[in-house]
């Protein structure tokens, strides 16, 4: 505790931890560099959100990346896409929030028993709902966030930036991801 000259009084300084976890912000980053921290990955993993419901080509995306070799935990209603095109996720019947409470404890192994997942791919979420799962990964986890949804998320270790008024382009990066891996 620290005691400023013109109180004789501590004075709590709470925010030095604080600043100490939020002191980066996600790297906006291209196809190339997802493709490749996939490919590095020792145990990756894509977690889908409700927007595949309302996007096919989100749906088309899971399910290449799936065919390629990585795992999918589907959270809310994005599992009946999924296993409409044969996609057999790890686990549908949690929610984000249960995903991200599973993912922060150190112990767990992942859905499918091979360890903790250490990179970490969300697709298909809302922002916001998003943002609010990714920062408490980003505190209290050591895993690699990786966005590639339309939006820029600041607390993924890296994101897509916005391209909310580009649908063209932004289907064309996860495309080229895709191809990539």
């Amino acid at each position: 505790m620290a005691v400023s000259k013109e109180d004789k009084y501590p004075v709590a300084r709470r925010y030095q931890i604080a600043d100490i976890q939020v002191s980066r912000e996600a790297t906006a980053v291209k196809p190339n560099v997802v493709v490749n921290l996939i490919k590095k990955a020792k145990n990756p993993v894509l977690v889908t959100g409700g927007k595949l419901l309302k996007e096919e080509k989100l749906v088309e995306v899971a399910v290449k990346l799936y065919e390629k070799g990585i795992p999918v935990i589907a959270t809310g209603g994005s599992s009946k896409p999924l296993i409409e095109k044969g996609v057999r996720p790890l686990s549908s019947v949690f929610t984000l929030h249960y995903v991200t409470q599973f993912m922060l404890d150190p112990e767990w192994k992942g859905f499918n028993g091979t360890g903790p997942y250490d990179v970490v791919i969300f697709l298909g979420f809302l922002p916001y709902y998003l943002s609010r799962m990714l920062s408490s990964l980003k505190h209290f986890s050591r895993m690699t966030t990786i966005s590639i949804d339309e939006f820029y998320q600041p607390h993924a270790k890296f994101s897509f930036t916005n391209l909310t008024a580009n649908k063209e382009l932004y289907y064309r990066m996860l495309d080229e991801v895709v191809e990539g891996i």
